[in-house]
Protein backbone atom coordinates (compact mmCIF):
# COMPACT_ATOMS: atom_id res chain seq x y z
CA UNK A 1 0.00 0.00 0.00
CA UNK A 2 2.91 2.38 0.84
CA UNK A 3 4.45 1.57 -1.98
CA UNK A 4 1.12 2.67 -4.37
CA UNK A 5 1.09 5.78 -2.00
CA UNK A 6 4.79 6.99 -2.72
CA UNK A 7 4.12 5.90 -6.55
CA UNK A 8 1.13 8.30 -6.93
CA UNK A 9 2.81 10.68 -5.16
CA UNK A 10 6.06 10.61 -7.38
CA UNK A 11 3.36 10.16 -10.45
CA UNK A 12 1.07 13.71 -9.22
CA UNK A 13 4.49 15.43 -8.25
CA UNK A 14 5.89 14.95 -11.99
CA UNK A 15 2.70 16.17 -12.88
CA UNK A 16 2.54 19.02 -11.35
CA UNK A 17 5.76 20.02 -12.37
CA UNK A 18 4.98 19.17 -16.51
CA UNK A 19 2.44 21.63 -15.69
CA UNK A 20 4.55 24.32 -14.23
CA UNK A 21 7.05 24.03 -17.23
CA UNK A 22 4.12 24.42 -19.20
CA UNK A 23 2.51 27.55 -18.12
CA UNK A 24 6.14 28.91 -18.12
CA UNK A 25 6.44 28.05 -21.35
CA UNK A 26 3.42 29.60 -21.98
CA UNK A 27 3.78 32.97 -20.32
CA UNK A 28 7.25 33.39 -22.05
CA UNK A 29 5.47 32.72 -25.31
CA UNK A 30 2.46 34.74 -24.59
CA UNK A 31 4.78 37.86 -23.94
CA UNK A 32 7.45 37.35 -26.91
CA UNK A 33 4.35 37.11 -29.07
CA UNK A 34 2.43 39.94 -27.88
CA UNK A 35 1.37 42.51 -30.37
CA UNK A 36 2.85 45.61 -29.49
CA UNK A 37 0.41 48.74 -29.10
CA UNK A 38 0.08 51.35 -31.97
CA UNK A 39 2.33 54.14 -30.89
CA UNK A 40 -0.22 56.69 -32.67
CA UNK A 41 -1.91 57.39 -30.04
CA UNK A 42 0.12 57.14 -26.85
CA UNK A 43 0.72 60.11 -24.78
CA UNK A 44 4.92 61.17 -25.52
CA UNK A 45 6.86 64.07 -23.73
CA UNK A 46 10.14 65.46 -23.80
CA UNK A 47 10.28 66.90 -20.25
CA UNK A 48 9.92 70.27 -19.13
CA UNK A 49 13.47 69.81 -17.37
CA UNK A 50 15.13 69.12 -20.80
CA UNK A 51 13.48 71.64 -22.96
CA UNK A 52 14.07 74.08 -20.39
CA UNK A 53 17.71 73.29 -20.14
CA UNK A 54 19.08 71.91 -23.26
CA UNK A 55 20.54 74.96 -24.37
CA UNK A 56 22.96 75.11 -20.91
CA UNK A 57 23.99 71.70 -21.13
CA UNK A 58 27.99 70.83 -21.72
CA UNK A 59 27.38 69.39 -24.62
CA UNK A 60 25.48 72.24 -26.35
CA UNK A 61 26.80 75.74 -27.52
CA UNK A 62 24.50 78.54 -28.72
CA UNK A 63 25.87 81.01 -30.80
CA UNK A 64 27.04 83.28 -28.18
CA UNK A 65 29.34 81.05 -27.70
CA UNK A 66 31.30 81.10 -31.14
CA UNK A 67 34.16 83.48 -29.26
CA UNK A 68 34.96 80.02 -27.31
CA UNK A 69 35.01 77.80 -30.44
CA UNK A 70 38.33 76.86 -32.61
CA UNK A 71 38.09 77.59 -35.86
CA UNK A 72 39.61 75.52 -39.17
CA UNK A 73 39.70 75.22 -42.60
CA UNK A 74 38.20 72.63 -43.02
CA UNK A 75 35.73 69.86 -41.83
CA UNK A 76 37.95 67.65 -41.81
CA UNK A 77 40.55 69.28 -39.49
CA UNK A 78 37.69 70.67 -37.55
CA UNK A 79 36.34 66.98 -36.74
CA UNK A 80 39.74 66.30 -35.24
CA UNK A 81 38.81 68.54 -32.19
CA UNK A 82 36.68 66.50 -30.42
CA UNK A 83 37.27 68.97 -27.42
CA UNK A 84 33.33 70.14 -26.48
CA UNK A 85 31.89 66.59 -27.38
CA UNK A 86 34.45 64.11 -26.01
CA UNK A 87 32.55 63.90 -22.54
CA UNK A 88 29.10 63.30 -23.90
CA UNK A 89 26.81 60.73 -23.69
CA UNK A 90 26.74 60.59 -27.15
CA UNK A 91 29.99 60.51 -27.97
CA UNK A 92 30.21 56.49 -28.84
CA UNK A 93 30.68 55.50 -32.06
CA UNK A 94 32.42 58.79 -32.48
CA UNK A 95 35.80 57.38 -34.07
CA UNK A 96 34.00 53.98 -36.17
CA UNK A 97 30.53 55.43 -37.69
CA UNK A 98 29.59 55.55 -41.00
CA UNK A 99 29.03 58.62 -42.85
CA UNK A 100 25.38 58.99 -44.07
CA UNK A 101 25.07 62.53 -45.36
CA UNK A 102 26.02 66.57 -44.74
CA UNK A 103 24.26 69.29 -44.61
CA UNK A 104 24.97 72.88 -44.42
CA UNK A 105 23.88 76.45 -44.80
CA UNK A 106 25.64 80.16 -43.98
CA UNK A 107 26.31 79.54 -40.26
CA UNK A 108 25.81 76.01 -39.58
CA UNK A 109 26.83 72.05 -41.03
CA UNK A 110 26.07 69.08 -39.63
CA UNK A 111 26.93 65.21 -40.40
CA UNK A 112 24.55 62.23 -40.22
CA UNK A 113 26.52 58.88 -38.76
CA UNK A 114 25.57 55.95 -37.97
CA UNK A 115 27.11 53.37 -35.48
CA UNK A 116 26.37 49.76 -34.04
CA UNK A 117 25.09 49.88 -30.62
CA UNK A 118 28.21 49.26 -28.42
CA UNK A 119 26.26 46.93 -26.23
CA UNK A 120 25.39 44.34 -29.26
CA UNK A 121 21.71 44.80 -28.53
CA UNK A 122 18.80 44.97 -31.49
CA UNK A 123 19.39 49.11 -31.90
CA UNK A 124 21.57 51.01 -33.81
CA UNK A 125 21.89 54.51 -33.79
CA UNK A 126 22.11 57.23 -35.94
CA UNK A 127 24.33 60.45 -34.71
CA UNK A 128 24.07 64.06 -35.46
CA UNK A 129 27.14 66.24 -35.30
CA UNK A 130 26.56 69.94 -35.32
CA UNK A 131 29.52 72.60 -36.48
CA UNK A 132 29.18 76.34 -36.74
CA UNK A 133 30.37 78.12 -39.94
CA UNK A 134 31.76 81.81 -39.61
CA UNK A 135 33.55 83.42 -42.99
CA UNK A 136 34.20 79.90 -44.58
CA UNK A 137 35.64 78.21 -41.44
CA UNK A 138 34.27 75.45 -39.81
CA UNK A 139 34.31 75.14 -35.77
CA UNK A 140 35.06 72.19 -34.27
CA UNK A 141 31.85 69.81 -33.52
CA UNK A 142 29.99 71.86 -30.59
CA UNK A 143 27.07 69.72 -30.01
CA UNK A 144 26.28 65.65 -30.62
CA UNK A 145 23.11 63.81 -29.93
CA UNK A 146 21.93 60.13 -30.95
CA UNK A 147 18.95 58.09 -31.84
CA UNK A 148 17.47 54.75 -32.50
CA UNK A 149 17.81 54.24 -36.73
CA UNK A 150 15.10 52.11 -36.53
CA UNK A 151 12.17 52.27 -34.43
CA UNK A 152 10.40 48.88 -35.64
CA UNK A 153 13.00 47.75 -33.01
CA UNK A 154 11.18 49.61 -30.23
CA UNK A 155 9.91 46.80 -27.54
CA UNK A 156 6.55 47.78 -26.91
CA UNK A 157 5.56 49.84 -29.48
CA UNK A 158 4.31 49.64 -33.01
CA UNK A 159 5.41 52.44 -35.58
CA UNK A 160 4.12 52.70 -38.70
CA UNK A 161 5.79 55.08 -41.66
CA UNK A 162 3.92 58.14 -40.68
CA UNK A 163 4.46 57.79 -36.95
CA UNK A 164 8.18 57.53 -37.69
CA UNK A 165 8.39 60.50 -39.40
CA UNK A 166 6.77 62.22 -37.00
CA UNK A 167 8.85 61.12 -34.23
CA UNK A 168 11.91 62.37 -36.42
CA UNK A 169 10.13 66.08 -36.67
CA UNK A 170 9.29 66.03 -32.87
CA UNK A 171 13.16 64.92 -32.43
CA UNK A 172 14.44 67.50 -34.52
CA UNK A 173 12.50 70.43 -33.51
CA UNK A 174 13.52 69.66 -29.30
CA UNK A 175 17.56 68.97 -29.69
CA UNK A 176 18.22 71.84 -32.19
CA UNK A 177 18.71 68.96 -34.63
CA UNK A 178 16.40 71.19 -37.84
CA UNK A 179 18.59 73.27 -40.33
CA UNK A 180 17.13 76.64 -41.85
CA UNK A 181 16.75 76.99 -45.52
CA UNK A 182 16.34 80.21 -45.70
CA UNK A 183 13.00 81.07 -47.90
CA UNK A 184 12.45 77.82 -48.86
CA UNK A 185 12.25 76.72 -45.05
CA UNK A 186 13.60 73.93 -42.35
CA UNK A 187 14.84 70.99 -43.39
CA UNK A 188 14.19 67.50 -41.24
CA UNK A 189 15.12 64.35 -41.95
CA UNK A 190 14.38 60.21 -41.04
CA UNK A 191 14.84 56.79 -41.82
CA UNK A 192 12.44 53.75 -42.37
CA UNK A 193 12.86 50.41 -43.74
CA UNK A 194 9.93 49.96 -45.85
CA UNK A 195 11.64 51.62 -49.48
CA UNK A 196 8.33 51.78 -51.12
CA UNK A 197 6.38 53.42 -47.97
CA UNK A 198 9.54 55.65 -47.88
CA UNK A 199 9.35 56.68 -51.60
CA UNK A 200 5.52 57.56 -50.96
CA UNK A 201 5.58 59.70 -47.99
CA UNK A 202 4.55 62.95 -48.43
CA UNK A 203 4.32 65.95 -45.76
CA UNK A 204 1.35 68.70 -46.87
CA UNK A 205 0.93 66.46 -50.15
CA UNK A 206 4.95 67.59 -50.74
CA UNK A 207 7.25 64.45 -50.96
CA UNK A 208 10.63 64.10 -49.86
CA UNK A 209 13.79 66.29 -51.39
CA UNK A 210 15.43 62.59 -51.53
CA UNK A 211 15.36 59.40 -50.56
CA UNK A 212 18.76 57.48 -50.17
CA UNK A 213 19.41 53.88 -49.93
CA UNK A 214 22.17 53.64 -46.65
CA UNK A 215 23.27 49.69 -46.15
CA UNK A 216 24.15 49.80 -42.33
CA UNK A 217 25.08 46.49 -40.31
CA UNK A 218 23.88 44.74 -43.09
CA UNK A 219 20.47 45.89 -43.00
CA UNK A 220 18.96 48.89 -45.71
CA UNK A 221 17.98 51.78 -44.53
CA UNK A 222 16.03 54.21 -46.35
CA UNK A 223 17.00 57.94 -45.37
CA UNK A 224 14.66 60.75 -46.28
CA UNK A 225 15.40 64.91 -45.76
CA UNK A 226 12.30 67.67 -47.44
CA UNK A 227 12.79 71.44 -46.57
CA UNK A 228 9.17 72.07 -45.76
CA UNK A 229 7.89 75.69 -45.32
CA UNK A 230 5.46 77.15 -42.33
CA UNK A 231 6.54 74.72 -40.34
CA UNK A 232 6.60 76.18 -36.79
CA UNK A 233 2.81 77.71 -37.82
CA UNK A 234 1.71 73.82 -38.38
CA UNK A 235 3.43 72.45 -35.34
CA UNK A 236 2.44 76.26 -33.03
CA UNK A 237 -0.29 74.23 -31.49
CA UNK A 238 1.97 70.81 -30.06
CA UNK A 239 3.04 70.73 -26.78
CA UNK A 240 6.73 68.38 -27.05
CA UNK A 241 5.92 67.91 -22.70
CA UNK A 242 2.24 66.11 -23.80
CA UNK A 243 1.82 65.10 -27.51
CA UNK A 244 1.20 62.28 -29.64
CA UNK A 245 2.74 61.31 -32.91
CA UNK A 246 -0.97 61.72 -34.25
CA UNK A 247 -0.86 64.91 -33.41
CA UNK A 248 2.49 65.37 -35.64
CA UNK A 249 0.70 63.90 -38.39
CA UNK A 250 -2.22 65.84 -38.09
CA UNK A 251 -0.23 69.11 -38.43
CA UNK A 252 2.31 67.75 -40.68
CA UNK A 253 -0.32 66.34 -42.87
CA UNK A 254 1.75 63.59 -43.13
CA UNK A 255 0.44 60.67 -45.57
CA UNK A 256 2.00 57.17 -46.85
CA UNK A 257 0.74 54.49 -49.35
CA UNK A 258 0.65 51.67 -47.15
Amino acid sequence: MKKKVKTLVKIIGIVIAVIALLLLAFIIYSIMTKPKADISDIPQSFGTTLLGNLNNTSESKTKEDVGNLHWYSSVEEAAKDTSLIKDSTYFAGYDTAKRIMDFENEEQYMVLNAYENPKNTENDFVSFVLYHKQDGQYSQPYYIFSTWIDLNNDDMYRYDCDDAAASFVALENVMGLTMGKGKKGTMYFGFWSNEAETKSLTFAGQGPDEVKTVNLFDSPYYFWHITLPDTEKRLRSIDYSDYTCQDMIDALEIKYDR
